[in-house]
């Protein structure tokens, strides 16, 4: 009869949730931005699940609108498997073109999906700064004599990140674009 109840304590014990940790918690939270299909968007749910874990380094906290797109804990849904180690070596990565292909090689960069704007300031020569929903920022690049005329609030505007063969990208702002580089 002890035999039975020590083994019957000993699957209660097992039975119990374990307490969480921030490795737990961060695994949890990459699941739930499993739903995401914008690839931006899910990398900056990402950045924002990993929280718990920047907070038990003491490092420097990801940018609350990264931490809004991580989706709650739904009540009554199971947690997140936890993920199996992985020890198979990555691929090669592919032969790198010589220098000379490279210099004249167009770049094929995709243009980046329009987010909405959540902030603009222009500075005393009149060059802007924004801030993108997505959480980015871009300083218009000083070799740009064009001027943003923005009047409205931010967020009636919509932009876009167009690449470029040089340093620089171009914020496409309706009509108008501007060259910028990331802050």
């Amino acid at each position: 009869m002890r035999l039975f109840f020590v083994v019957g304590l000993g699957l209660v014990a097992l039975a119990a949730p374990a307490l969480a940790g921030p490795r737990d918690d961060v695994l949890s939270g990459i699941s739930r931005c499993g739903g995401i299909p914008d690839d931006r968007t899910w990398l900056d749910c990402v950045y924002g699940a990993a929280q718990p874990m920047r907070s038990q380094l003491g490092l420097q906290p990801a940018p609350a609108a990264q931490q809004k797109l991580v989706p709650p804990i739904v009540p009554g849904m199971p947690p997140a498997r936890p993920l199996q180690a992985y020890n198979a070596a990555p691929p090669p990565p592919p032969p790198r073109p010589g220098f000379l292909m490279r210099m004249i090689s167009p770049k094929h960069e995709e243009a980046e999906t329009p987010v909405k704007m959540t902030s603009y300031k222009f500075d005393a020569a009149g060059s802007f700064t924004v801030t993108l929903a997505n959480g980015e920022t871009w300083d218009q690049d000083i070799g740009d004599s064009a001027r943003a005329r923005w009047t409205k609030p931010a967020q009636t505007y919509t932009a876009q990140i167009l690449p470029s063969s040089s340093t620089y990208h171009f914020l496409k702002v309706g009509p108008e674009k501007f060259m910028v580089n990331k802050d």
